[in-house]
Formats: structure tokens, sequence, C-alpha cells
């Protein structure tokens, strides 16, 4: 599946957010081709906002125990990365 017609056009897209998200000074903690995803760290959020933030599309959070996992497709990658879930006073 990886040899399709598709896949170059899908990498250089891939290569390209990726090297714009560095030249930002994003970091980067793990690139994930097969599943289309970039995980950044939650400390460069403010520049991921800054730099790409009018490019965001498609925000969701799912909450995977005491950790929430934030996904926005940036260019049609998911760019990922993770925050602590707030616990509510009782």
């Amino acid at each position: 599946s990886i040899l399709t017609e598709e896949f170059p056009a899908r990498l250089a897209a891939f290569n390209g957010l990726t090297r714009d998200m560095r030249d930002a000074g994003i970091a980067i903690k793990a690139l994930v081709l097969s599943d289309n995803m970039i995980c950044v760290d939650c400390k460069s959020l403010d520049l991921l906002s800054r730099h790409f933030g009018h490019e965001f599309r498609g925000m969701r959070c799912n909450a995977e125990g005491q950790v929430a996992r934030n996904t926005a497709t940036i260019r049609g990658i998911g760019v990922v990365w993770f925050t602590q879930v707030k616990q509510q006073d009782e």
C-alpha cells in the first residue's frame, strides 16, 4: 500500500510540513508516516499556533486516562500533542 500513485505527493506534504515546523522552532517528538501523524511537544503549542493556527482543520480532543490526546489536521496531516487532563474539585 505504500507504493501507490499518491505516495510521492503524500510524502512530499509530510516532509514539507515537518521541515516548516522545524524551521519555526517547534519541537517534534515523533514522526509516524504510516499513520500520517506528527507528534509535537506541548511546550511548542504557542509556536504551533502562531505559525500554523490559520491552517488548523478538524480539531479534536480525546481523553485517555489522565492524558488528553489533542489533534489538529494541518495540510492533511494529523498533528498530535498530549496534555494533562484537569480534574474537577469534588
